[in-house]
């Protein structure tokens, strides 16, 4: 069983990880690419990501104490969470990936792997897994496009049209970049920010910016960025100091400072603020 589990998974990532035939588009085990991406969400990147840094490295080791490194290294990258649900679905898949469409729901958190995937796309994970033609998981770029056959009027009707890319909800800004109506929802659409990363507010979500400007000017795809999570802590940290040689005052910190302003002003502040603090200016 463990053999097979570990088959299975192993070609599984190389093909999505191999550069021939295609680098982007891979058509096969869609069920198990849609199950992984609803249980894993963003970490389901760095799990390829992590497959295939351990693919290139792995050649390269002369000997058992470096292979074992680089196995370790890959065991550290993926985490606990990863390697469990892996197993979940793995074992589910062993035999027939189609099988795994009829096993699924009885799966532990089927239910809130199938939200996830329908708060990114508008179907539930079965009506994705079963329903699409191929999934496009592109690794380097992290997205995922659910490409559904063309007699799938249902799920057309429903905003996705067939081989086009499945939307998150979210409204569309002229500039192309996508809002929601809380961080929550901001969330729930893009997932994690990353390994070691942390999601953050060029423009803070302070209770009067959002009285001023609204949640769709800051809950959005500009202005919340992913910083690591060092980073991200020195520019909050930095953020409520006083400042007098910034702000001119020896009481308001840079936040209270800062709030005043407008979105223009705080934004080219937030990306100073960032450049600055991660150069150890300020």
């Amino acid at each position: 069983m463990l053999a097979m589990l570990s088959i299975s998974v192993t070609a599984y990532m190389a093909l999505l990880v191999a550069p021939v035939p295609e680098p982007i588009t891979k058509g096969a085990a869609l069920v198990f690419s849609a199950a992984l991406w609803g249980y894993l969400g963003y970490e389901f990147f760095d799990l390829l990501r992590a497959y295939a840094q351990l693919y290139e490295d792995a050649p390269r080791a002369s000997t058992f104490a470096e292979l074992r490194e680089i196995g370790e290294r890959f065991g550290r990258v993926i985490g606990p969470n990863s390697v469990r649900i892996l197993v979940i679905v793995g074992t589910a898949a062993i035999g027939e990936t189609v099988a795994l469409a009829s096993k699924a729901p009885k799966l532990p958190g089927f239910t809130q792997a199938s939200e996830r995937v329908a708060t990114r796309t508008g179907l539930g994970l079965l009506e994705t897994a079963t329903g699409a033609e191929r999934l496009i998981v592109s690794v380097p770029e992290g997205t995922i496009r659910v490409v559904l056959a063309p007699q799938a009027v249902a799920m057309a009707a429903r905003g996705v049209a067939a081989g086009s890319p499945a939307p998150s909800r979210g409204k569309l800004l002229p500039n192309g970049h996508k809002a929601w109506g809380s961080f929550g929802g901001f969330k729930s659409a893009m997932g994690n920010a990353g390994s070691g990363k942390e999601w953050h507010h060029i423009v803070e979500q302070t209770k009067g910016n959002v009285k001023r400007f609204g949640d769709n000017a800051l809950q959005n795809t500009e202005n919340i960025i992913a910083l690591d999570k060092t980073l991200h802590t020195n520019v909050s940290r930095f953020y409520s100091s006083i400042r007098y040689d910034i702000t001119g005052s020896s009481t308001l910190t840079v936040r209270k400072w800062l709030s005043s302003q407008s979105y223009e002003a705080q934004r080219a502040f937030g990306l100073l603020a960032i450049k600055n603090v991660q150069s150890g200016i300020w």
